[in-house]
């Protein structure tokens, strides 16, 4: 169900301080704080001794603290100190997990540790790109992750859910083209001469035809990055109107809850604060739109519980090719 040797997004870097912060990342629990240097640690959740939480302790120096047995363990994951002996067992520690901070975002390494290769990270450098402005967000979901990745991968949806703000008749007419490179799978929509959605109008004050562009790339097992172009019709230069990137990360929790991280980054009126705020209005909204509907979708699935055929239709093309590529990398792993 989930690849192992992989990066993924555990909380938003201010989420993490000297309290230390639980998460649960592909149903393994982890516990998230900082040193007094504030370097980021993540550890496995669960007290050698009696199997307690860690993060129900304390954070103490630069170590954590046990709240039930004062099991105490350093950033390393070595147990340092067991109250009322001296000798610690050698084989008395906890997993530690090799954590990056980059783009405001923790991202932590589930898998073997000598594979954790920064380098594997997904690029979402719009994030803090000179240029570029960018909102944020986290949301947790009812829901499998792969059903909100499908959600990304397939805007067609934007034309019935999402009126209010990015959708309109164009999108879910336009057709797409897929393919896979390098690893990573293209989406492609491009929607010539046509009017805005909603949210562009009010982003830009024009309600004029335009060049609308919408190119996904899906990465494993849980990135999409998706960029967007609002372009005055017959322009070639996709910085000459309206132009930003989505960056979603679909960290799963277990088989039917995710955490879901998510950026905007846009390269234009960059000191318009009231847009920075309307925008992330927007976002919310649009969101939360998409959240009632994958909760919905996921209970629907449990309480059909496989007695309903699935079929698929031309615009489920990217969709397709991620959930070959994931199943790919989950059984080369297993066969490994």
């Amino acid at each position: 169900m989930y690849l192992r040797n992989a990066w993924y997004v555990a909380a938003m870097a201010h989420e993490v301080g000297r309290t230390p912060l639980a998460r649960l990342i592909a149903e393994t629990p982890i516990v998230l704080y900082r040193t007094e240097a504030g370097g980021a640690v993540a550890l496995h959740d669960l007290c050698i001794h009696r199997k307690a939480p860690l993060s129900l302790g304390r954070v103490a120096g630069d170590a954590i603290v046990c709240g039930y047995h004062g099991f105490t363990y350093d950033g390393t994951g070595a147990c340092i100190r067991i109250p009322g002996q001296d000798h610690i067992p050698a084989r008395a520690r906890v997993r530690a997990y090799p954590v990056v901070e980059r783009w405001g975002w923790l991202w932590l390494w589930l898998g073997d540790p000598a594979a954790a290769d920064a380098a594997l990270i997904p690029g979402f450098d719009w994030l803090d790109l000179p240029g570029w402005v960018a909102n944020t967000g986290h949301l947790h979901l009812a829901t499998h992750y792969q059903l909100a990745v499908d959600n990304l991968l397939d805007l067609s949806h934007e034309t019935f859910l999402h009126a209010r703000t990015i959708g309109n008749a164009a999108v879910a007419e336009a057709p797409i083209t897929t393919h896979e490179a390098d690893g990573i799978v293209h989406v492609r929509r491009i929607m010539k001469d046509v009017p805005p959605p909603p949210l562009f109008v009010k982003t830009t004050g024009s309600s004029a035809n335009i060049d609308r562009y919408q190119l996904i790339e899906y990465l494993a097992p849980c990135y999409v990055r998706l960029e967007v172009r609002g372009l005055p019709v017959g322009s070639n230069d996709p910085n000459s109107g309206l132009r930003w990137w989505v960056l979603n990360a679909l960290a799963p929790e277990t088989a039917r809850t995710t955490n879901y991280y998510w950026g905007l980054s846009r390269n234009f009126a960059i000191e318009d604060t009231a847009m920075t705020a309307a925008l992330q209005k927007a976002v919310e909204l649009t969101f939360s739109e998409d959240v009632a509907m994958l909760e919905a979708q996921q209970a629907a699935i449990e309480r059909d519980a496989g007695r309903t055929r699935q079929i698929d239709a031309r615009l489920d093309g990217g969709t397709v090719l991620a959930r070959k590529r994931l199943a790919a990398l989950i059984a080369a792993e297993a066969r490994a």
